[in-house]
């Protein structure tokens, strides 16, 4: 991992239900949608003209990021999640991200629910961008939606706790409602 002072993050509604996080490098330079692949690495297996993830890609580069808080599918709330699945490059951020949340709520459960971030859109998800032919930024592992049906993708009015805002930047990610 690069250390904190040599890494830029950008997290951003576009692309996404929620957020789309993409690592930058000390030249602050992002990797548009298009230089992705360069940076991530090429997600992408055609097998018997079928297009679809790589295993080996998935295998070599997605880690588990635990949520130190009760969380469940924003989709399903019987369904229990403990991880986001990201790309190694995001892991490290991530972490420390998610646990200055869990310390600016106090860590009370109760807390991180009454602003809906116990319920999780999702994190790695191989597939294209809503209605283009690039892959999503979900497809590398660099991207993670919280609370989705209240700062979902084209909502004018994004509704995340500064808190949660706040914590994104203190780690150099830029936020897309911004």
């Amino acid at each position: 991992f690069d250390t904190p002072i040599n890494r830029k993050f950008v997290l951003s509604r576009a692309g996404s239900s929620g957020f789309f996080l993409s690592l930058g490098t000390t030249m602050n330079t992002w990797p548009q949608q298009s230089a992705v692949a360069d940076f991530y690495g090429a997600n992408l297996k055609i097998t018997k003209g079928v297009a679809g993830p790589d295993p080996a890609w998935e295998k070599a580069n997605l880690v588990l990021v635990p949520i130190p808080w009760k969380a469940v599918a924003a989709w399903d709330k019987t369904i229990p999640l403990k991880s986001f699945r990201v790309h190694t490059k995001v892991a490290e951020s991530l972490g420390c991200i998610l646990g200055n949340v869990w310390d600016a709520f106090g860590k009370n459960q109760k807390t991180i629910e009454a602003k809906n971030l116990h319920l999780i859109g999702g994190g790695y998800n191989w597939r294209q961008m809503r209605g283009k032919a690039a892959l999503s930024m979900h497809a590398y592992g660099c991207a993670v939606d919280l609370d989705p049906a209240h700062n979902g993708l084209g909502d004018p009015t994004p509704d995340m706790d500064l808190r949660v805002v706040e914590a994104f930047k203190a780690e150099n990610w830029i936020w897309g409602g911004d």
